[in-house]
């Protein structure tokens, strides 16, 4: 990696910022990383044994200043069905983004252990996205399905003629069906 530089308050900031990105590729996750380190886009599988399965998302983490005593802005760019990730801007309602974080934290326990626990237990009873919970207080087998087909719809990665499956493009995929088009007003609790 080129020498990069870190936007931040301190250089103890800077070095730990620069540590966590490279313990992040180190481990395997596909990551496009500004010239300053401040906004990453990883590539996140779908955890086996859950309906996210098989999907690939782009999550964005906007790194604040303050990192590591503030979260980073966690968000995913790929569109995504669950109760507590807003569908239209991706954004992710977790409380160690909020209330929990801690220093001791890093880029890797969110794409280790964050995210894929929030995919294995979403909450319905907590939602951001009101429509998924909906569906999921009506019939775990319907969001299972409803989840399946969105990820069918955005999440499945993209092979290029020429490429090697191991090389996968992420695609940003649109559609004119919405999650509103799912789920009828009196179906909100």
């Amino acid at each position: 990696m080129a020498n990069v530089v870190v936007n931040t308050t301190s250089p103890m900031a800077g070095r730990r910022l620069n540590r966590d990105v490279n313990r992040l590729l180190a481990a395997g996750y596909h990551t496009t990383v500004d010239d300053d380190m401040t906004n990453l886009d990883v590539r996140l599988e779908g955890p086996m044994g859950t309906a996210y399965e098989g999907g690939v998302w782009t999550v964005n983490v906007a790194m604040p200043q303050e990192y590591p005593l503030k979260a980073p802005r966690v968000r995913f760019v790929t569109k995504i069905l669950h109760p507590n990730i807003e569908f239209t801007t991706g954004l992710v309602c977790m409380n160690v983004f909020k209330q929990a974080w801690s220093a001791n934290y890093d880029l890797v326990n969110i794409f280790e252990t964050f995210l894929p626990q929030l995919l294995r237990h979403p909450n319905p009873h907590d939602p951001l996205n009101h429509h998924a919970a909906a569906i999921m207080k009506r019939s775990e087998q319907d969001f299972r399905d409803t989840v399946s087909m969105f990820l069918r719809m955005y999440a499945l990665p993209i092979v290029l003629p020429g490429q090697s499956k191991d090389s996968e493009n992420l695609d940003k995929r649109s559609s004119d069906l919405s999650l509103s088009d799912l789920v009828s007003d009196d179906d909100d609790d």
